[in-house]
């Protein structure tokens, strides 16, 4: 993570027999952080930023990184429902379709800024680990492809095979791989997906961060 000042001392104190892990003080809040990470452990700055001498942006909370992505899931069924078009009869229904294709557009139209409508409504937006901006594509790749990829499979095997015992185990290792992405947010100091750490991606607040004497002396 570029350069940095070593602790005097092992903030991170290991069980014997285990592996050490050592600190080093962020430029940010001049408080101790893991190495390895890239957001400080202690302030959440991009240390990226930091230690370039930049404005610090700061990871998105992990509250704010659930909420969009169910906003993002539930805007789909929500546009469907408030048209009030028919009556709810699947994963095929009118209002899904409908519902998708909004989303699709607005998604289109605020792709470039790394963001989703769901990410949007919650102030925060992709960029890439080495903390430039994510492109266009990236963000087609990571939340049009990745979708498509979830459900694509499961949209045939309820079609295609409703009654198979080995479809009913795909879906069931299908649901499994989307909870346990979403659970690695609660487990990475990064609060990186399964899906970030495959895009290399992470998840920053766009909302104003009012900086302390410390993170200024920084700059």
């Amino acid at each position: 993570m570029g350069r940095f000042e070593p602790l005097s001392t092992d903030p991170y104190q290991s069980p014997p027999g285990q592996s050490r892990h050592f600190g080093a003080i962020c430029a940010a809040c001049r408080e101790d952080t893991r190495l390895g990470t890239r957001f400080c452990t202690s302030c959440q700055a991009l240390r990226e930023d930091a230690e370039r001498g930049h404005s610090p942006r700061y990871a998105a909370s992990r509250t704010a990184r659930f909420m969009g992505a169910l906003a993002d899931g539930l805007l789909v069924m929500a546009i469907g429902l408030i048209v009030d078009l028919a009556n709810l009869e699947g994963i095929l229904s009118l209002e899904l379709w409908l519902g998708s294709a909004i989303w699709l557009i607005w998604f289109a139209a605020i792709a470039k800024r790394g963001q989703t409508p769901g990410k949007q409504m919650l102030s925060t937006q992709v960029i890439r680990t080495d903390g430039s901006a994510a492109s266009r594509t990236l963000m087609w790749a990571r939340e049009v492809g990745y979708r498509i990829v979830i459900n694509v499979p499961v949209i045939l095997l309820s079609i295609l095979y409703p009654e198979s015992v080995a479809a009913n185990l795909v879906l069931a290792v299908i649901g499994i791989v989307v909870i346990a992405d979403g659970i690695a947010i609660f487990m990475n100091p990064d609060r990186q997906t399964l899906h970030d750490r495959v895009f290399k991606t992470l998840v920053i607040s766009v909302r104003p961060v009012r900086q302390t004497s410390a993170e200024l002396r920084a700059l």
